[in-house]
């Protein structure tokens, strides 16, 4: 899938310098994401990256119900950046949605991420309003490593999923809670 000039495929070592430069990722890292990272790319330039995994277990810091076995697996988007002199023309929209049909593939029901706007202070209602246009709701995500109350968006894949996702209820005894 493809906007209007923009090429997205899979990523591969020789874009290493483009996807790296100004983030902390070695080029150790960036090669074991290579099987799970797509870029979008426009006149030889990588404007857009998406990486994320179709094996996680991350569904198991959420309420799932019926109780799903400890071998189910859900996907988990963990990084979608777009060059600001991109966004709104599509380039989001065509990462994501070869995110979701990679998902569909890997035979998994529903899609969480975590969304982290690259300025803190600005963005986060604009990242709200991009995933809430794919169907992502926020789920209440409780975790024991410092991220209790970090926003986790979900959807589910399918109609009727098996498995859904339901929101966790705040544990007012966990530090930090709300």
């Amino acid at each position: 899938m493809s906007s209007p000039g923009i090429d997205i495929r899979p990523a591969t070592a020789e874009l290493y310098r483009q996807v790296a430069r100004g983030r902390e990722l070695s080029r150790a890292q960036f090669t074991a994401w290579l099987d799970t990272t797509t870029v979008a790319v426009t006149h030889g330039d990588v404007v857009g990256l998406c990486h994320g995994n179709h094996a996680s277990a991350t569904w198991q810091s959420f309420v799932v119900e019926p109780e799903p076995p400890l071998e189910w697996r859900c996907s988990y988007l963990d990084t979608l950046v777009v060059a600001r002199s991109h966004r709104g023309h599509g380039v989001g929209a065509a990462l994501l949605e070869q995110f979701l049909d990679a998902a569909r593939a890997a035979g998994n029901t529903w899609v969480v991420l975590r969304p982290v706007p690259a300025d803190p202070r600005e963005g986060f209602d604009e990242l709200l309003a991009f995933y809430g246009a794919f169907g992502f709701v926020p789920l209440r995500h409780r975790l024991t490593h410092g991220l209790t109350n970090a926003l986790v968006l979900g959807r589910a894949l399918v109609a009727r999923p098996g498995h859904v996702v339901r929101p966790l209820e705040v544990d007012a005894t966990v530090p930090g809670a709300r």
